[in-house]
């Protein structure tokens, strides 16, 4: 019943032409759907994988059914044979072959079964790494596309309440201004103050412009990270911002995360991996190679007089070892070593770089924690001082200079702990992000 009531709804509001609020979790499915990165690189773990099955079909035999069927005519050979004899030159006409057209049909069948190919082994190797990187690379760009679509959503948001914000200051900064006005008719208060205001409502009026083309460029930003057109509609359902963490992992644990999900490190030590193969397959250069294959068929040629029947069978075992090509053994050795030792060199750079990504990210998420607490503060300080400030001046006590401080600070205030909200809920997702791993 309830999916019922859910469906009607969401077909109503597409028939009024609204489009239903999407959630962050609709959001990212979206992208991940739409990004043509995602795709291509899925179609290459797809390719990473055939590519997989073929090293493991170099294992087993090959089966070959080779079969031919058709008519021919060869035109007889004659040949002159002249000899001597006693009586004198004898010369003879010889013929070869058969004037006549000729059917033929055969069939063969043939299997070929490495014996010993010590190559197959590291390409095996190879392979299978291969397709553990492309599912490796994969993943990576999920979590980059994951990560870009949650920036963008919630740049959306922001945007949306700075807007909101912004109307809010314009609609104070427009009151204190009647409230000039009319203060200066009665006399209490003075020219200069009635321009100050006018002032603040016109810098107000100027901020909510601003807003509102930062949030139309969110909107744009929000339909490229998901594979929209720009022109579409964006109604998003916004996601609580608690600013808070239920547990606040530590950077360690976070770092032993990292090394265990992330997918530049496991791609890394898969290319390792993959080096160390090619040196392996270098170095069965220097082994032999053994094959064993066997066939067997029948050949049938028909003429006009007889007919050849012909049956065959044949198994044969085969070896080569390359004692010498030029040392081009040697050299492919030491290139494929080389290249490895490279690889391993650059293995303390790469650890360290995700170290110190890793702790960007979490120090960002702990500082932004700690600044929710001081911008609420804030915020509670600021209104309750406008609201002195706002009742001094209407009482004559303070000055118009005062309630403009106290509008701007107020705004200040709140602009700050909007932006501390979404520090907190973006610095979430960068840790998810540079562990590799939802941890919270």
């Amino acid at each position: 019943m309830r999916k019922t009531i859910i469906g009607s709804s969401i077909l109503f509001l597409v028939l009024a032409g609204i489009s239903p609020a999407l959630t962050l979790k609709e959001s990212i499915n979206i992208a991940l759907k739409n990004n043509p990165s995602v795709i291509a690189t899925s179609k290459k773990a797809d390719a990473a994988s055939a590519k997989l099955a073929q090293a493991i079909g170099a294992f087993f035999p090959t089966l070959k059914v080779d079969g031919t069927l058709g008519r021919s005519y060869t035109q007889p050979s004659a040949v002159q044979i002249t000899t001597q004899t006693s009586q004198g030159a004898t010369t003879q006409n010889l013929s070869f072959g058969t004037d006549a057209a000729q059917n033929s049909k055969s069939l063969q069948v043939s299997l070929s079964q490495p014996v010993f190919i010590a190559a197959l082994f590291p390409a095996y190797g190879m392979a299978k790494r291969g397709w553990e990187l492309s599912n490796e690379e994969l993943r990576k760009i999920v979590l980059e596309t994951s990560f870009n679509a949650i920036q963008a959503y919630f740049g959306v948001l922001k945007a949306e309440k700075m807007v909101k914000l912004a109307e809010e200051s314009k609609d104070m900064a427009q009151s204190h201004l009647k409230q000039v006005q009319a203060m200066l008719s009665a006399g209490v208060a003075t020219r200069a103050d009635l321009l100050r205001a006018e002032v603040q409502s016109a810098n107000s009026e100027v901020s909510l412009t601003r807003a509102n083309n930062v949030l139309e460029l969110a909107k744009d930003a929000f339909n490229n990270a998901l594979g929209n057109d720009l022109e579409n509609e964006v109604n998003l359902e916004e996601e609580g911002l608690s600013g808070t963490v239920a547990a606040l992992p530590e950077y360690k644990n976070l770092l032993l995360l990292a090394f265990d999900h992330r997918p530049d490190w496991k791609q890394f030590i898969l290319s390792s991996g993959i080096s160390e193969d090619n040196l392996r397959l270098a170095q069965t250069a220097y082994l032999p190679t053994v094959m064993l294959s066997a066939a067997t068929g029948n050949q049938i040629t028909e003429y006009p007089a007889f007919t050849s029947d012909v049956n065959s069978w044949r198994v044969t075992g085969a070896a080569s070892w390359t004692l010498f090509d030029g040392l081009g053994i040697q050299n492919r050795i030491r290139e494929a070593s080389s290249n490895l030792e490279a690889q391993k060199a650059l293995e303390e750079q790469v650890r360290s770089g995700i170290a110190l990504e890793v702790r960007d990210a979490y120090l960002n998420l702990k500082s932004a924690l700690e600044t929710i607490g001081s911008a609420k503060k804030a915020v509670e300080s600021a209104e309750e001082n406008h609201k002195v400030s706002a009742l001094r001046f209407s009482s004559g006590v303070g000055t118009n200079l005062e309630v403009l401080d106290a509008q701007v600070s107020l705004t200040q205030a709140k602009t700050n702990h909007l932006q501390s909200l979404f520090d907190v809920e973006l610095a979430k997702a960068k840790i998810n992000k540079v562990v590799g791993w939802e941890v919270i």
